[in-house]
């Protein structure tokens, strides 16, 4: 069984708690991205809390270790299914996990939110620049 995820308000609490706070956080590293998950979650549930929208959030991890990093149910709204990346270029190889769930899950929308200053839509995904993707969910004032 696997422990449930945690995300602390502040990832330098994180950072301090795991011993890792001397430790660099370069562009392109496995802490990188991890940092930049973690913030981008942070700043949903912060903007939550903040305007009062009444979101959840949860995580998926099948048995078969495949993941989603964040399923974000809004009031009135299909779920959205978000893979973060923090890779200033996406491909469609960085959110491969979540096509089977968009065929099996109807009404079901799927993100990934990135460093790509490049937006578009391949095979029903949006891939956009994180700030936009908190936009397109709602969690942002459009035109921020």
């Amino acid at each position: 069984m696997q422990a449930p995820k945690f995300y602390l308000f502040d990832l330098g609490v994180q950072r301090s708690l795991e011993r890792t706070l001397r430790q660099a956080i370069v562009p392109g590293t496995f802490a990188f991205g991890r940092a930049f998950e973690h913030f981008v979650i942070a700043e949903m549930v912060r903007l939550n809390d903040a305007l009062k929208l009444d979101c959840r959030f949860s995580h998926l991890r099948t048995k078969d270790g495949v993941e989603i990093d964040l399923i974000v149910e809004r009031p009135g709204e299909p779920p959205a299914l978000v893979e973060i990346k923090s890779a200033p270029r996406t491909t469609a190889h960085d959110a491969r996990h979540l096509k089977p769930f968009l065929a099996d899950i109807p009404g079901v929308r799927g993100l990934c939110l990135s460093l790509d200053p490049t937006e578009r839509l391949a095979d029903g995904i949006l891939y956009v620049p994180w700030r936009r993707g908190l936009e397109t969910l709602g969690f942002w004032p459009r035109g921020r």
